[in-house]
C-alpha cells in the first residue's frame, strides 16, 4: 500500500511540473487560465519591505517572506526525484516556516510526517554544512541521500552536489556533526 501511495504522489509532482512551469511563467501571480492569484506575489514583497531575515527561524534557512524552499513542494523531492514549485493555494505553516505544496494530498502527506519532507541541515546547503557554514541554496540543486533531501549552492563558480558528490561519505559525515553545532 505504501509504494502504491508513493507512486500515486510521484505521479501527481510530475503532472505539477508541467503545470507548475506554466505558471511560473506568467511571471508568478497569474494562474494558468490567465487570473491574478490571490495575494501570492504581492504578499511576498510586502512581507520583504522592512521585515527582517527569518533565515535563522528554528535554524531553517528561511528568507523574510517565511516561505521555505523558496516555494518548492518539499514532497515533491522525494515522491518524484523533481523540484516542482508547489503555490500558496496550497501553503502550510510548520515551526514557523511556511512550505507551498503543489496539491492538497502533497499538503496532506507532509502533515501526517513532516519529519520525512524536512530538508536536511534546515534547509542549508549540505556542503556549507560539512564545512561548517551555513551557505544559500539553489532549491533545484538537490539529491536524496538516505532518504534525505539534501540541498546545495549553486552558480556560476560552484556546483555544490557535484564537490559533495567528490567524498559524499566524508562530507556526510562532517555535515551531521557539524549540524549539532550549527542548527540550534
Amino acid at each position: 500500500m505504501r509504494v502504491l501511495s508513493r507512486i500515486a504522489m510521484a505521479i501527481v509532482c510530475i503532472a505539477m511540473l508541467t503545470q507548475a512551469s506554466n505558471v511560473n511563467a506568467q511571471s508568478g501571480a497569474r494562474t494558468m487560465n490567465g487570473s491574478a492569484k490571490k495575494g501570492s506575489a504581492t504578499k511576498q514583497a510586502t512581507m520583504a519591505k522592512g521585515t527582517t531575515s527569518r533565515a535563522f527561524t528554528n535554524g531553517f534557512n528561511v528568507p523574510s517572506t517565511g516561505l521555505a524552499l523558496e516555494g518548492y513542494c518539499p514532497v515533491c523531492y522525494l515522491a518524484a526525484n523533481k523540484a516542482v514549485k508547489g503555490t500558496a493555494d496550497f501553503a502550510h505553516d510548520y515551526q514557523g516556516v511556511t512550505y507551498w505544496f503543489v496539491n492538497d494530498s502533497a499538503r496532506q502527506a507532509f502533515i501526517a510526517n513532516p519529519k520525512k519532507y524536512l530538508p536536511a541541515y534546515g534547509g542549508w546547503c549540505g556542503l556549507g554544512v560539512a564545512m561548517g557554514q551555513r551557505f544559500p541554496v539553489d532549491p533545484t540543486n538537490f539529491k536524496i541521500v538516505d532518504g534525505r533531501i539534501m540541498l546545495f549552492l549553486k552558480n556560476s563558480k560552484v556546483d555544490g552536489v557535484g564537490i559533495w558528490n567528490q567524498d559524499e561519505a566524508s562530507n556526510l559525515k562532517k555535515a551531521d556533526a557539524n549540524w549539532k553545532k550549527l542548527g540550534s
